[in-house]
């Protein structure tokens, strides 16, 4: 295969709002696309039987990250407490150099923390943490530290 762009993801989402200002204001994705899918093609696709909207999302690295938002959202359920302990894609990890005002800003904004919070004190070559997204979704926030020495 022969790549022609970057990769993109799609989230399902209940609230797109909440979800668009999240993925925007505290991870700092820009909104470049957004579409109204019909019913006619979601279907055919088996996306939606009833059609979505969906936006598209560039990081500023240029990933995509699609938010599917259909008329109808399906009922949330519960995480497992391991990440491995359920089938499919897991996380999305960001890497970023302001890990501990990001994690503010999104616990601010509705995240809630997974992982112990021990591993966002400095001392270590990276600094990372997990958190859940306000409808669920498990991100991973990493900052590499400055080679010591």
């Amino acid at each position: 295969m022969k790549q022609t762009a970057a990769l993109e993801t799609g989230i399902c989402v209940t609230d797109l709002e909440r979800m668009l200002s999240f993925y925007t204001e505290v991870l700092g994705c820009a909104e470049v696309r957004r579409a109204q899918i019909p019913a006619a093609l979601s279907e055919q696709l088996t996306l939606a039987p009833n059609g979505y909207l969906c936006v598209w999302l560039q990081t500023p690295y240029g990933e995509r990250i699609k938010l599917m938002s259909p008329p109808d959202a399906p009922d949330a359920s519960d995480a497992p407490d391991y990440l491995t302990a359920r089938r499919g894609l897991a996380y999305l990890t960001f890497y970023c150099s302001d890990l501990t005002e990001v994690l503010a800003a999104a616990e601010a904004a509705g995240a809630e923390l997974r992982s112990d919070r021990a591993l966002v004190e400095p001392g270590a070559a990276l600094r990372l943490c997990f958190f859940a997204d306000p409808e669920g979704n498990i991100v991973e926030l990493v900052e590499p530290q400055p080679a010591s020495g």
